[in-house]
């Protein structure tokens, strides 16, 4: 039996977050220490820097919903304090980016920071370097650097919606913490899958042993079931929860676009997150399983493959956001097949582009809101800004596309400290050369300055 499956499925593990935790720990112990020791050496002027004032100057701001010119940004700390320069005082520091957009930092909605830790060799051969690795340890280190190139891209919050077995917990933490440089993460902990689903291990060949320990503890069934698994998420501190509402493109031996979760388990789901105060995305592919996963209440559908018209209306209705993850697909069917996709999945993403493209023309003519999300994880993770000019290319307005990655996104992840340029906002800001909205493939670029809470990020010392 061949292991296809690449999706994130990768049980949620204690042992696993621990010893994630114990690593990450220890860098944040030194990295405490180091600073402690140096913020007793300085001088009391420079230790004032926290509250330090930057002016940025650009061609022209877009502010999350439009765009201004000149482009005038006021930081002070770590929230954004005007639009007028003349709000800084004297002593501030100035960068004049030129012929640049100033813009909020970006928001990819659907992303697997995580590396995998997978029990056999055998299966590390299967997926691309640094995705997997047979140990805690190795795969840490390859999450810190799928984490950092999203960074680079000038993403400075990713949602992760599954995988991990602990460590993108784990490494959300540290990155909070200020452990480590990276984009701020939102965890969901693993997928919420049927048994024998788009998440569940039924591919595993049967000579390959996997932890006894390690309870697949998002597998379920019926109602009552499911909400105890999100009990159990909440349990161990998850920002949002994920649901594979059908089949998927790259799993073995399901059908990708059919229903797999029930009408009532979804609404089961979605009535027990909403209690503990999460938001709910469902992976959907095919109409059929969209409309059951919009009719539960899920907050968003990820992928979206195939949407109808009708389904699309009661999105619209519900206020259902919509994440595309168009990339995902056209990476699958990239000539050479350089991701060593399998035959099987190849062909399901054939057709599957083709009800892609069908279903997202009807987006774009709908008024449904869009959310950027990409999949990183599924593709290299420093592609995660070419989704940019693949969704201009079937039909939406740059300016729309740039708003999904920003205050469209902030919303729908129910973050209104973000993805907005405005007095009091978290100053997390990045800019991009020239004009994207006349030129989306700017985008794809590496941005002029990236600000993490009113620092600047410095790029050499990220991954690459």
């Amino acid at each position: 039996m061949s292991f296809d499956c690449r999706c994130p499925h990768a049980p949620y593990s204690a042992a696993v977050f621990d010893e994630a935790e114990r690593y990450f720990g220890r860098r944040a112990f030194l990295a405490g220490a180091a600073a402690a020791g140096l913020a007793l050496l300085l001088p009391i002027r420079l230790r004032a820097q926290a509250e330090s004032v930057t002016v940025l100057r650009a061609a022209r701001l877009f502010d999350g919903f439009q765009v201004l010119t000149p482009g005038v940004l006021v930081l002070r700390g770590d929230r954004i304090a005007s639009m007028h320069a003349g709000d800084a005082g004297s002593g501030a520091e100035v960068i004049d980016l030129g012929d640049a957009t100033i813009m909020p930092g970006l928001i990819d909605c659907h992303t697997h920071v995580a590396s995998f830790v997978v029990p056999s060799i055998y299966m590390v051969g299967m997926f691309g370097a640094e995705r997997v690795a047979d140990n805690v340890p190795e795969a840490t280190l390859y999450s810190i650097r799928n984490a950092q190139v999203m960074l680079r891209n000038g993403f400075t919050t990713v949602r992760d919606v599954g995988g991990g077995a602990g460590i993108d917990l784990a490494l959300r933490n540290a990155i909070a913490n200020g452990a480590l440089m990276g984009p701020r993460i939102l965890a969901a902990g693993q997928a919420l899958s049927i048994t024998g689903g788009h998440g569940d291990s039924n591919d595993t060949p049967d000579w390959v042993s996997e932890d006894p320990t390690v309870r697949m503890g998002a597998i379920s069934f019926g109602p009552y079931g499911f909400r105890e698994v999100v009990r159990e998420h909440v349990k161990n501190h998850v920002d949002h929860i994920k649901i594979l509402a059908t089949g998927g493109v790259l799993s073995y031996g399901d059908v990708w676009d059919i229903p797999q979760f029930n009408l009532d388990e979804i609404q089961a789901v979605v009535d027990e997150a909403t209690k503990f105060e999460r938001r709910v995305a469902a992976h959907a592919h095919g109409d059929k399983g969209i409309a059951v996963a919009v009719e539960g209440g899920v907050h968003s559908i990820e992928h979206g493959t195939g949407v109808s018209d009708e389904t699309l209306r009661k999105m619209v209705d519900r206020g259902t956001y919509l994440t595309p993850t168009v990339w995902a697909l056209d990476s699958i069917l990239q000539p050479g097949n350089p991701n060593h996709i399998s035959e099987q999945s190849i062909q399901k993403a054939e057709y599957a582009k083709q009800l892609r493209d069908e279903g997202m023309h009807r987006a774009v003519a709908s008024s449904v809101k869009f959310s950027y999300g990409t999949d990183a994880g599924v593709f290299p993770h420093r592609q995660n800004n070419k989704d940019f000019a693949l969704m201009v290319r079937l039909g939406m307005r740059s300016i729309d596309v740039l708003r999904s990655a920003t205050s469209s996104a902030a919303e729908m992840i129910g973050l209104s400290d973000r993805g907005i340029l405005a007095p009091g906002k978290t100053a997390d800001v990045v800019a991009f050369a020239g004009d994207p909205v006349h030129d989306i493939a700017l985008m794809e670029q590496p941005p002029a300055i990236v600000m993490l809470g009113g620092k600047r990020v410095d790029a050499s010392k990220l991954a690459l």
